[in-house]
């Protein structure tokens, strides 16, 4: 998530420069070049960093760090321009580079922050064989709430006759992780095959991803199944190789103070 403050600078990322005035007269900034080919690009927990362009904050991230087409611009006043990223809880600098005019490129190495260590990149396990693993977080910001994971297999039927044609008979929950706190990544839990045993005859199995409510049981997103839906990926019998996942969960409030489910995969971000 980025938060952009709309300031008056001379070295930064811009759509441009506003004018202002001095003494009565009216002056812009001298700008030299403006480079198309800046990117920025990372994950952030537990701490909101700012990034400050020559003394000047310009933005604010946590989460997933990635810039839109009209912000990949650096204006140059002057030769070089100092980037520095700080954490907002302590002021303190966590890294910093300098871009020069001449450079075409003006690239960022994608990063991890954990609100405590500055990484180059986010550090998972090989796949072990052919199972799925995967360990998760859960955004503090979100609430305290602990939450359970589940596997729910769906078994259903289509009835053409009736307003909703999907008919579920029975729901078998699978638990992944159970309890799981805000603010901590869980340990590496294997991800079951799911398997529902019996079967009745003329039905579906449709197997998802859903988180709860720890304590009251009651699904975590608006108590609805559908918007509780996490995008893990399930083994099935015979599938391989293997798989690791890490996943990072935030329930953020949207329009008319309804919530929904920010999920995204480090693993998928940060490719070996």
């Amino acid at each position: 998530m980025i938060k952009t403050f709309k300031i008056i600078y001379l070295a930064a990322i811009v759509f441009l420069f506003s004018a202002c005035e001095k003494d009565g007269i009216h002056i812009s900034p001298k700008i030299k070049a403006i480079n198309k080919e800046f990117s920025i690009s990372g994950f952030i927990l537990g701490d909101t960093v700012e990034q400050y362009f020559d003394g000047v904050k310009m933005r604010e991230y946590y989460g997933l760090v990635r810039l839109g087409y009209s912000q990949n611009q650096l204006a140059f006043e002057k030769d070089e321009i100092n980037m520095e990223l700080k954490r907002k809880s302590t002021g303190e600098t966590i890294y910093s580079q300098r871009f020069n005019i001449a450079d075409k490129q003006h690239i960022v190495p994608r990063f991890y922050f954990d609100g405590q260590q500055f990484s180059k990149g986010y550090t998972y396990p090989d796949p072990e064989g052919d199972e799925y693993t995967a360990n998760f977080y859960l955004d503090p910001s979100g609430g305290s709430i602990p939450v359970d994971i589940n596997i729910e297999v769906l078994e259903y039927y289509f009835d053409d006759t009736r307003p909703d044609p999907i008919v579920v008979v029975n729901t078998t929950t699978i638990p992944i992780a159970e309890n799981v706190k805000p603010g901590a990544w869980t340990p590496y839990l294997k991800v079951p095959i799911p398997r529902v045993s019996p079967q009745q005859s003329g039905t579906e199995l449709y197997p998802i991803v859903v988180i709860r409510d720890a304590k009251t049981k009651e699904y975590y997103i608006n108590k609805n199944r559908d918007q509780s839906l996490i995008g893990l990926e399930i083994p099935y019998d015979g599938v391989s190789p293997g798989k690791v996942q890490s996943i990072h969960l935030n329930r953020k409030v949207g329009e008319q103070k309804q919530f929904y489910l920010e999920s995204n995969d480090l693993v998928q971000f940060f490719p070996r």
